[in-house]
């Protein structure tokens, strides 16, 4: 089952920062009302992937102040999402640059020492970052995919922003 939902924002309302110029909301705050949103509309799912262009990728990288080697979002391949490829190309590359393939899910709740975790009994995981410049500006995805369609799971390293861990990908 896929689960899909298209979010309109204006990326002239955005400072260099990555903050709404209106009153300074990061664009990752507006991010998370869409998480939130997408949540409403399909109260026993939680998104799970992001799709957005490069340009929103890096307005999301500025709002939460990330580095600037620090490369929000991996590739599509083919139109497809191939965790393995990215990260055998980012291991290939620069290492100078960290791809960040996920943020933490609006979600995910602090443990007793305030670090987030994933809730896989709820299905609550880092939301996974992926470009696709196809896309225009101002429109990002939120999509939930169920593991009931034939995916493998496989567990392979990822750059998360602000926790560093394995997390269960699709293959």
């Amino acid at each position: 089952m896929e689960i899909k939902e298209t979010y309109h924002f204006s990326p002239r309302d955005f400072d260099i920062n990555g903050k709404r110029v209106s009153d300074g909301i990061p664009f990752r705050e507006i991010l998370k009302e869409f998480e939130y949103d997408f949540h409403a509309r399909h109260s026993n799912y939680y998104a799970l992937y992001l799709f957005a262009n490069s340009q929103t990728m890096l307005l999301l990288s500025r709002s939460r102040n990330a580095k600037e080697n620090m490369i929000y979002g991996m590739d599509l391949i083919e139109n497809d999402f191939d965790p393995n490829t990215n990260h055998h190309i980012e291991e290939a590359s620069n290492k100078k640059n960290i791809v960040v393939y996920g943020i933490d899910s609006a979600f995910m709740l602090p443990d007793k020492n305030g670090i987030l975790r994933i809730d896989r009994k709820e299905k609550i995981y880092p939301l996974t970052l992926l470009i696709d410049n196809k896309m225009k500006a101002g429109i990002l995805h939120l999509k939930y995919l169920d593991d009931d369609e034939n995916y493998e799971n496989t567990l392979i390293p990822i750059n998360v922003d602000r926790n560093s861990f394995k997390c269960i990908k699709w293959k």
